[in-house]
C-alpha cells in the first residue's frame, strides 16, 4: 500500500460515518421544516417551490454534515497517529 492510502481511517469507517451524518442531517432538517412551516415536506399538497426549497436545504445540510464528519474523523485519526 502507498502512504496516501495509509494516511487516514479505513474507507469503510469513513463511509459509514458520513452516511450516518447525512441521515441525521436529513432527519433534523425534516423536523425543523415541519416545526417552522407547519407542513410535511413530503406531502402531496406542497407546491413545487416548497418542494424545491426543501430539497435544496436538505441537500446542503446533508453535504455539510458529511464534510464535517469526514474532516473530524480524519483529524482524530491523525491525532491518534501522532501520539
Amino acid at each position: 500500500m502507498s502512504d496516501a492510502e495509509d494516511s487516514g481511517p479505513p474507507q469503510m469507517v469513513v463511509t459509514a460515518i458520513t452516511l450516518a451524518a447525512g441521515l441525521v442531517a436529513q432527519k433534523v432538517v425534516g423536523v425543523a421544516w415541519r416545526f417552522v412551516r407547519g407542513s410535511d415536506p413530503n406531502d402531496d399538497t406542497s407546491g413545487l417551490g416548497e418542494a424545491l426549497a426543501f430539497a435544496a436545504v436538505s441537500a446542503a445540510a446533508m453535504a455539510s454534515a458529511k464534510v464535517f464528519a469526514t474532516r473530524q474523523l480524519k483529524g482524530r485519526h491523525q491525532l491518534a497517529d501522532a501520539s
